[in-house]
């Protein structure tokens, strides 16, 4: 971990957690709320995805480069950080090109703190004024000062504020709506290179509106015309997944086994700052996209990442903020979905950009799932803690039924060959039809701990006391056997459910376990563990620093190999990407394991 962010988390343990006096006074009235998304056309026709975070506190320093938060801590101090306020607005366009600007929100306004993610990044000390606490039209300033560090470029700029008139028009010469109280401010802003010979020069027109932020902007950087303007209402495609070579395969030696790994270094690059260790707290499940990407939580700064892994290295190659703490993440297809205490789902497509945000009346505590109803991409389907399942349309966020199920959802959804499961706190499990909502059928097994489908059968783990089969089609009980102790897993491989808790491990098949369809396959179990993945038809399962190569199909261990054990207090999860399986803690500390393809018998 960088330097800079061990004396950030150490300012971190300080903060007060009581909500502070909002700062900015009428300036503040501009800015877009925690969570917010804009979308704006450029002069040169390119669209920008803007999404916005409030925050208070050093907290969202460690969203920045090393470079730029030890530059802003070292300005600001421990105190004036630690009660900082901040506006992030983080652009991202139709081509993934990223970039994210920084204003600290204090008692004389709103200032630009720093910018990153594009070809220059600048550190502005003092901050840059933008908006003054009580801005007014006629009102003029200036402000100069060191824009990178150690004053390697300097800036002064010069602004006024004035009362818009008259209509405004988009990039296309539609009329831009405004709402009332907006104000327009004139920028002058010039860099240069104390004696060198970078200088650039921006001559700006901004058009600011209340709880909207910079709605229009008309502006000459060094003699090219740029500018953009907000576009109400936005409805965005979503960009297709980058096409990538597929991974070569992991080497076989015709018996099952690992292939080698170890622990990954987690960086973020920079165009401009270059890269840096990242850190983080991810405390939420994992996913993985089609395309052997991780994606994950961060607890600081509450930004959804997706990660790209390769070789020892695992590169952070997008994050969104989907605004509040986020409480469970997905993925639907080519759509990385979110939820969040706001109880929203937010959507992503593959290159970052949000493609929509739905509220919902309770908090979606579950991964959003897929459901795949005919031709096209599948929807997205979510269980809120009050009991409502709900189908929502993939491209738009549109709500196509929503079904009570009569009771607080405790586990899924999950979805199997077109049926919705989902349990409730009344210990009941409901199959839907997946294309209408409706009932197809619901069974009484107790409190449910996990849930996992066939295409045919569907394993219940039950109140720490037993696995369960059902038919998939009736909900008819097949199979049921004692496994005791708190979940840990439940998936199915080669025909079987295999469970794991604290106390066992145990596989039953899934397949012709009515009485009279003859002897079923055998099965097997093994001593509890940690957590579980599969990997084809092999599982993994861990157990404190070491993990067990199983054979599904008999339960047989291929092979073993001893991992970094996770830190005190941190908790594991595995997840399978390819011909690989991943350790995920609590920390952000990940390891990667190859799995070599064969046969253990």
């Amino acid at each position: 971990m960088p330097l800079v962010a061990l004396v950030l988390a150490s300012v971190l343990d300080a903060v007060d957690l009581a909500a502070p006096e909002p700062l900015g006074g009428t300036a503040a009235r501009y800015l877009p709320i925690e969570g917010q998304r804009t979308v704006s056309l450029g002069v040169d026709g390119v669209e920008t995805v803007v999404e916005h975070a409030r925050a208070v506190g050093v907290e969202e320093l460690l969203a920045a480069p090393p470079t730029v938060a030890a530059e802003l801590l070292a300005a600001l101090g421990d105190d004036g950080a630690t009660r900082a306020q901040w506006w992030r607005a983080s652009r991202v366009d139709d081509a993934g090109q990223r970039s994210t600007a920084l204003h600290v929100v204090g008692e004389k306004g709103v200032a630009l703190a720093a910018t990153w993610g594009g070809a220059l990044g600048l550190v502005f000390v003092p901050p840059l004024p933008v908006l003054p606490a009580e801005v007014a039209a006629g009102d003029a300033w200036r402000a100069s000062g060191s824009a990178l560090a150690g004053g390697t470029i300097a800036y002064e700029g010069s602004f006024s504020a004035w009362r818009p008139d008259g209509a405004f028009s988009d990039t296309l010469g539609r009329d831009l709506p405004l709402t009332g109280g907006c104000i327009g401010v004139d920028a002058d802003l010039a860099l240069s290179e104390p004696g060198g010979d970078f200088a650039r020069r921006l001559v700006e027109s901004t058009l600011w509106c209340p709880g909207r932020g910079a709605v229009w902007s008309r502006a000459d950087l060094d003699g090219v015309p740029v500018g953009f303007a907000e576009v109400r209402p936005a409805v965005l495609d979503p960009q297709p997944r980058e096409a990538e070579e597929e991974p070569e395969p992991v080497a076989s030696s015709g018996s099952l086994g690992w292939g080698g790994g170890g622990a990954l270094e987690r960086t973020v690059d920079d165009p401009f700052f270059g890269p840096a260790p990242a850190s983080g707290q991810y405390a939420v499940a994992p996913a993985s996209t089609a395309d052997g990407r991780l994606v994950m939580a961060n607890d600081r700064g509450d930004d959804v990442e997706v990660w790209r892994l390769e070789g020892a290295t695992a590169t952070r190659a997008w994050a969104g903020h989907p605004g509040g703490t986020i409480v469970a993440v997905g993925v639907v297809g080519d759509l990385v979905v979110a939820t969040t205490a706001q109880r929203r789902v937010v959507a992503y497509d593959a290159v970052g950009r949000r493609l929509w945000s739905r509220a919902l009346d309770e908090l979606v505590l579950g991964p959003p799932t897929a459901l795949a109803v005919g031709a096209g991409a599948p929807d997205v389907v979510v269980a809120t803690r009050g009991g409502d399942l709900v189908r929502l349309r993939a491209a738009t966020g549109e709500i196509v039924w929503s079904r009570s199920i009569g009771a607080d959802a405790r586990r899924g959804p999950i979805v199997a060959d077109g049926v919705v499961l989902v349990a409730d706190e009344r210990e009941r499990l409901t199959a839907l039809d997946g294309a209408s909502g409706a009932t197809r059928w619901r069974a009484e097994l107790g409190l449910v701990d996990a849930l996992a489908a066939s295409a045919d059968a569907v394993a219940v783990l039950v109140d720490a006391r037993s696995l369960a089969v059902l038919g998939l089609a009736d909900g008819q009980l097949r199979d049921e056997h004692p496994l005791g102790g708190l979940a840990r897993g439940l998936v199915v491989a080669d025909g079987r459910a295999i469970a794991l808790t604290e106390e066992g491990l145990l596989a039953v098949p899934l397949e012709a376990t009515r009485a009279g369809e003859g002897r079923p396959p055998a099965r097997w179990s093994g001593t509890g563990g940690d957590a579980l993945g599969v990997v084809g038809d092999a599982v993994a399962v861990v157990r404190g620093a070491a993990v067990d190569l199983l054979e599904a199909a008999t339960g047989r261990r291929a092979d073993t190999v001893d991992v970094d054990p996770a830190a005190v207090g941190a908790a594991r999860a595995a997840v399978a990407l390819g011909d690989a399986v991943v350790l995920v803690d609590s920390d952000g500390a990940l390891q990667r394991w190859g799995v070599r393809q064969g046969s253990a018998r």
